[in-house]
């Protein structure tokens, strides 16, 4: 068994998943604290979201560190990327519960989103993947990698397309300006994730068109659209003071 040496050129996506770690561990917290106070069961599903994410980020961030440390691409790093991912999932199932509990829309693609997740939840820890492995480690073996990642990101564009509709309605439907403002949050909340994975598909056309060795500049760019998403949704369902005064004016 063999490991990809380290590119030098991938320290700064290091120090920026980092930096990505401590908001999200920031807001998830902020988001928590915003369920105990209210005691109603969005700000939950929502934090839960945050907690999911923050946790994909954070794996992603310690699998890096040991490859800064060691020099290769070694075991944390392999688990690190399935986890992400799977993170990932779970994270869009608690979304779509999320927005069935606060517009009251969506139950009846709830149980068929949690079956679908969970299998391509599976899908992504088999050993068929080859996460961080280098190519001639598994060539002429069987590599399912492209069929998980595909999987995962139109499962999520599905997720994120239903909300994205289900927030849009409801906003052209209701009367209420905060209410209004937060749904339209939320359908921007669901356009930056679609970028976001729009921007990691970007990255992985380019190793394959251009054979660039990954994390192009398009990572840095969709993890930009992950805070948006981060920054939408905490706006949306919190509304500060500002927000609201920037409503009645």
């Amino acid at each position: 068994m063999s490991y990809t040496p380290f590119d030098i050129r991938v320290v700064p996506i290091f120090i920026y998943y980092i930096a990505l770690s401590i908001f999200g561990i920031f807001l998830t917290l902020k988001m928590y604290n915003k369920w105990r106070e209210r005691k109603v069961n969005p700000p939950l599903y929502l934090s839960i979201v945050f907690l999911f994410l923050t946790s994909a980020l954070v794996m992603l961030t310690i699998g890096l560190a040991e490859a800064v440390i060691t020099g290769y691409y070694m075991e944390i790093y392999r688990f690190s990327l399935p986890f992400a991912y799977g993170m990932v999932i779970i994270a869009d199932i608690f979304l779509f519960k999320f927005i069935i509990e606060l517009v009251n829309k969506g139950k009846k693609a709830f149980i068929p989103l949690i079956i679908v997740g969970l299998c391509i939840f599976v899908i992504l820890f088999l050993p068929w993947n080859w996460w961080g492995f280098p190519p001639e480690d598994y060539a002429g073996l069987l590599n399912i990698r492209l069929y998980s990642t595909l999987s995962l990101v139109l499962y999520s564009y599905i997720v994120y397309i239903l909300i994205a509709r289900i927030s849009l309605k409801s906003a052209k439907i209701t009367k209420d300006a905060t209410i209004k403002l937060g749904l339209k949050l939320l359908f921007y909340a669901m356009i930056s994730m679609i970028l976001f994975f729009l921007m990691f598909i970007a990255d992985t056309l380019m190793i394959i068109l251009f054979h660039h060795p990954g994390y192009s500049e398009f990572v840095y760019i969709a993890w930009i659209f992950a805070v948006l998403f981060y920054i939408f949704c905490y706006i949306s369902l919190v509304m500060p003071k500002w927000v609201l005064r920037r409503i009645k004016e």
